[in-house]
């Protein structure tokens, strides 16, 4: 017999190593009250798992097979099922998904989760046709969502200025971080150790995170710190960037360190952390580098960083920034960041965006920005 418990139903494409998949697991994971409800995970896909979710959850696996006609005929099968209450899903195939099922086919409550900045993070993927066909399901499917959240400001306002989300049907709310686990880990045996001080770098090996601008300011920068780079990705990319760094005769002081299987007793060790991204939606990397301490330096890219280290979403600057919460710079400048990793290097300066680092991040802990998204989610029930 069916209880009268709401039924909640989350939607992704897979538990894969991702941002979006961490957030959904920590939000998961501080549910307030969950004996209230019951709470349905639905992974489109049938790929490697690799985030345990809490025991309260049931998990459901389609097999999609990344195809968005496969994911919508299955989604839609599989909710006619558990009739749920409210669908909530992240990333943008779950999401045109989520809407098509709930709220074309049917009028079921249904919440979209966008992780990225999507012009942005489209634009460096798609060009000329391919670019407008991508943007277009989005932009036809995504209005008719009944809410969409963004993970920053940055990302609610591009969904309404180039999505066509009608602004009254969005909201931002951050990203969520486990402080207590982040630290725990931190503390752990550090599996890249080196003999000499270093500065991290942490993210996939992609043209989007600017790893091969970010050598070259160090090249010129006067650091007394070696650098490690932290992801893994491509073999393509992986090798433009080392023969750079041969190159540049950084061999013994530029370390492509791959993936790391806890990344945070990398990163609790490292000097400071640094980003030269192109495109973020809200930066976990750096989060959890704040939340270990770590001060930052990181590029002014469309959203996150400045809402992050100055507390402004629409900053907007020229050169290097010491904001109060860490170090910015203009995307895509060499010069500032060489100027920023010089700046960062100095020690008065080091102790100083430390315990700035450290009093930002309690702003996105767990249970407080978990709470968040659990009070908009009963809006819906």
């Amino acid at each position: 017999m069916r209880d009268n418990k709401p039924v909640v139903v989350f939607i992704i494409n897979s538990l894969g190593l991702g941002g979006a998949e961490r957030a959904l697991n920590n939000i998961l994971q501080a549910t307030p009250q969950h004996e209230q409800f019951n709470i349905h995970l639905i992974l489109l896909d049938r790929e490697k798992e690799h985030r345990i979710m809490p025991e309260f959850v049931t998990m459901h696996r389609l097999d999609s097979r990344r195809s968005l006609i496969r994911s919508v005929y299955l989604l839609a099968q599989k909710l006619s099922a558990l009739k749920p209450s409210l669908c909530v899903s992240l990333l943008v195939r779950s999401n045109v998904a989520n809407v098509i099922v709930n709220r074309i086919l049917h009028r079921r409550p249904a919440i979209i989760c966008e992780r990225m900045h999507l012009s942005s993070h489209l634009a460096l993927q798609f060009s000329g046709l391919k670019l407008v066909l991508s943007k277009m399901v989005p932009r036809v499917v995504y209005p008719f969502a009944s809410q969409a959240l963004g993970v920053s400001t940055g990302v609610t306002n591009d969904l309404v200025q180039n999505f066509n989300m009608p602004k009254a049907r969005t909201l931002t709310i951050f990203n969520p971080y486990d402080h207590k686990q982040i630290c725990h880990d931190g503390k752990q045996t550090n599996e890249f150790a080196l003999s000499r001080q270093y500065i991290a770098a942490v993210g996939r090996l992609t043209k989007s995170k600017n790893f091969g601008m970010l050598i070259k300011a160090y090249d010129a920068a006067d650091c007394p710190y070696d650098l490690v780079i932290l992801g893994d990705g491509d073999s393509q990319e992986r090798n433009k960037l080392q023969a750079l760094i041969d190159a540049k005769n950084l061999s013994e002081k530029v370390h492509l360190a791959g993936y790391a299987n806890n990344p945070f007793s990398v990163m609790k060790n490292a000097v400071f952390y640094i980003s030269a991204s192109l495109n973020e939606g809200f930066p976990n990397a750096m989060l959890e580098a704040m939340v270990l301490g770590l001060p930052v330096v990181a590029s002014n890219c469309e959203s996150g960083p400045a809402e992050i280290l100055a507390n402004d979403d629409t900053l907007a600057i020229d050169a290097m920034y010491p904001a109060k919460y860490g170090i910015l710079v203009p995307t895509l400048s060499i010069d500032s960041l060489t100027q920023a990793i010089n700046a960062m290097s100095q020690t008065d300066t080091l102790e100083h965006y430390r315990q700035m680092s450290l009093q930002r991040s309690l702003d996105f802990e767990i249970h407080k920005i978990a709470n968040q998204y659990w009070q908009n989610f009963r809006t819906f029930l």
